[in-house]
């Protein structure tokens, strides 16, 4: 059955145990909201750029600059010196796929800079490139995708006005530097902290807010980049008391032919707070819109927190989801999570963990040589107890990579056996979408939350 394991096995393996055997001293960010995550294949690393902390009134912003690859953080703050940045949207892009942009959000040392910022992930190096054409206008909120070089962005909202929402449609050649504005037939009426996910040269819009109105998860908008059209179509449930409900600053990305949304929350003129949104984690088939919720192994302890303003990643058949707030914490108290958590995609089961969870659990079993008088000892040769340790951290170890690779096993089995069933089927059936997960896209969505930058510290 090892034989028949597919390479994303042998890369999950990988990261286990890169994560066992080097995860002391390394860089470990802190808590965050309101920042960009994305993967850069070629380098087999997400990249995660600015977004801070903020305790009740007294924001605290960061601009830190970092990746993580398989086994480590690695800190390019110092290098890089991005402004202040928050609520943001960043994408892969330029001739060799190797700048990341980052568009829009606020600059908190200057609100009314609108610059596009280039990170060269080859050389670290932070530019402001020049750029041809209709600057759009300042805001947060907005979704992006990029599709063949160029970012398409929908949507937003001012940074310092609550209230003024846009539906502009605006797009950004990453290779001819220039801006562009895409059709507003037929498209949805001004939104922000929405999600957008590109399936086969079309994007799906999920969710948002619209001034105080939460647009239901049956309403699904989709633009056609070659046709240059919007369509509304309608999602329905697999079952109806499980239908995902409305939410902002939630994440969308796509895997093995679904939209899997996360997270985000929901609030009404009668809520005083913001209440964590309807299923945390819900699945849209794209071929027949229909929603459904997915099925956790139940052999294992997954972690599934309710949190917004995080970032979705997909590396793999692996979803990052990344920092953000958590939604079930009561107001006043810091709602910042600092913790990275993992989620495999089975068929049909899937199953979670924390990044922290690894890291620490690896920590606590680190051998401790004990000290002694005896000066027979020699230093540089560990004690009997501490080879007893070390074995059992390596006998440790090699189990959790067992039984990880025992669950995915089963899993790839049984989605080789289904396929092989289907494959059976009607050929060209008019009805079906052949679906290209491009898993070299980050999907996420960064927003503020209405009283952080309109309330004085």
């Amino acid at each position: 059955m090892c034989k028949s394991l597919k390479h994303h096995n042998y890369h999950l393996i990988l990261i286990i145990i890169l994560y066992i055997l080097n995860v002391y001293g390394q860089y470990v960010p802190g808590n965050r909201y309101g920042h960009s995550a994305v993967f850069v294949r070629s380098e087999q690393r997400i990249y995660f750029i600015g977004g801070f902390k903020a305790k009740t009134y007294v924001p605290n912003p960061m601009s830190d600059v970092f990746y993580l690859n398989v086994n480590e953080f690695t800190d390019l703050t110092s290098q890089v010196n991005l402004p202040l940045t928050l609520f943001h949207v960043s994408e892969l892009g330029g001739v060799n796929k190797d700048l990341i942009f980052t568009i829009g959000g606020v600059n908190l040392n200057d609100p009314e800079t609108n610059h596009i910022y280039s990170l060269n992930t080859k050389t670290n190096e932070l530019s402001v490139p020049i750029v041809q054409g209709k600057v759009p206008p300042t805001r947060t909120g907005m979704s992006s995708v990029i599709y063949e070089g160029k970012i398409y962005l929908f949507g937003g909202r001012a940074s310092v006005n609550a209230f003024l929402y846009f539906n502009n449609f605006d797009i950004f050649d990453t290779i001819n530097l220039n801006w562009q504005v895409g059709s507003l037939v037929n498209s949805p009426i001004a939104r922000a902290f929405h999600s957008s996910t590109l399936v086969n040269g079309v994007i799906y819009y999920i969710g948002g807010t619209q001034i105080n109105d939460y647009p239901p998860l049956t309403e699904i908008y989709q633009y056609d980049i070659v046709g240059n059209t919007w369509s509304l179509k309608k999602a329905t449930a697999a079952d109806p008391k499980f239908m995902p409900g409305s939410r902002a600053c939630h994440t969308s990305i796509l895997m093995h032919g679904k939209i899997v949304i996360y997270g985000g929350f929901f609030s009404s003129s009668d809520i005083q707070n913001n209440l964590p949104a309807k299923e945390t984690i819900a699945m849209l088939d794209v071929n027949t819109l229909v929603w459904s919720i997915p099925e956790f192994d139940a052999r294992v302890d997954n972690p599934i927190p309710k949190l917004a303003l995080h970032t979705a990643t997909v590396m793999g058949e692996i979803m990052y989801i990344a920092f953000g707030n958590f939604m079930d914490e009561p107001n006043g108290f810091d709602q910042t999570n600092k913790d990275i958590y993992l989620f495999f995609f089975g068929d049909p089961q899937i199953f979670s963990v924390s990044l922290s969870l690894i890291i620490n659990s690896t920590n606590e079993a680190q051998p401790q040589i004990p000290t002694s008088t005896n000066t027979n000892i020699n230093p540089q040769q560990p004690s009997s107890l501490s080879k007893v340790v070390i074995v059992g951290i390596s006998i440790g170890s090699v189990s959790l990579v067992l039984t990880i690779l025992s669950v995915l096993s089963i899993a790839h089995y049984k989605r080789t056996k289904k396929s092989k069933v289907q494959l059976g089927g009607v050929p060209n059936d008019p009805n079906s979408v052949e679906i290209n997960d491009d898993k070299s896209h980050s999907e996420y969505q960064q927003q503020d939350p209405p009283t952080i930058l309109t309330e004085s510290p």
